[in-house]
């Protein structure tokens, strides 16, 4: 093989590195997923509107690559997803497309999440309950679906969970019935697969006035700490308040 010969097979070895890479885990970017509670708990516009403004911030996230799925937490979130917000972007290819035409398609994209969430959180409160745990399912069919090499979920909610096996607000949720709960989930087969994901809590204890106590209201984060560790997710607390510091 002659000089030139070698030149455009290492070329073609180089493109179909490129060309694999760019279809691999990766190709996403991001995948995040958001879970909105809109229990009675929440119906406080104030609260809604914080929604919005930490909203906003995720998706500029995931706007330069990624996918973005959103959904509800209420009393019975496995019987009412619809997931409303489903939609990915794609990262700017300077060779595909002229980056002006990118900046505009990604910016009506994102105009039109934002409305679909600005409907999303006007909805109307449904039941005073909300079943956290159950929609953590909804949580990890998103990551079971879509391949990224960052995972995020963000669960818009006060966590005070109310459902029929728990209510948060009358549970001593000492370190053993922490456990307790935790390895019943288990058993059920009711524990999520979130590994390596990370997670952030937005609204956490949010209430216009009132509200739990604060000792409550850390023996609940405990509880989220312990049972995020448990599914092999990561949430610390600095990711875990009544409004978003931060996205990772």
């Amino acid at each position: 093989m002659d000089q030139v010969g070698r030149r455009v097979l290492i070329l073609s070895a180089l493109l179909v590195l490129v060309a694999a890479g760019c279809g691999g885990k990766s190709a996403q970017g991001r995948v995040t997923t958001v879970l909105f509670d809109l229990s009675g708990s929440t119906s406080a516009q104030a609260i809604r509107q914080q929604y919005m403004r930490d909203f906003t911030k995720i998706l500029d996230t995931v706007a330069s690559g990624g996918v973005i799925a959103a959904d509800i937490i209420d009393d019975n979130p496995l019987a009412h997803s619809t997931f409303p917000i489903n939609e990915s972007f794609d990262r700017y290819e300077p060779l595909k497309e002229n980056k002006l035409d990118y900046e505009r398609r990604v910016h009506q994209k994102r105009d039109a999440v934002i409305k679909q969430a600005d409907t999303i959180v006007r909805k109307p409160a449904g039941r005073p309950g909300s079943s956290v745990i159950d929609s953590m399912q909804l949580a990890e069919r998103v990551f079971a679906t879509f391949e990224g090499d960052h995972k995020l979920l963000v669960i818009v909610s006060d966590m005070i969970e109310q459902c029929r096996r728990y209510d948060f607000t009358g549970e001593n949720l000492t370190t053993a019935r922490i456990g307790q709960i935790i390895a019943k989930e288990q058993s059920a087969g009711r524990l999520p697969e979130l590994q390596d994901v990370e997670v952030c809590v937005v609204g956490a204890g949010a209430a216009t006035s009132g509200g739990l106590s604060a000792e409550k209201l850390l023996s609940i984060r405990e509880f989220w700490l312990q049972y995020f560790k448990a599914a092999g997710a990561d949430l610390s607390k600095d990711r875990y308040g009544s409004a978003l510091l931060k996205c990772p």
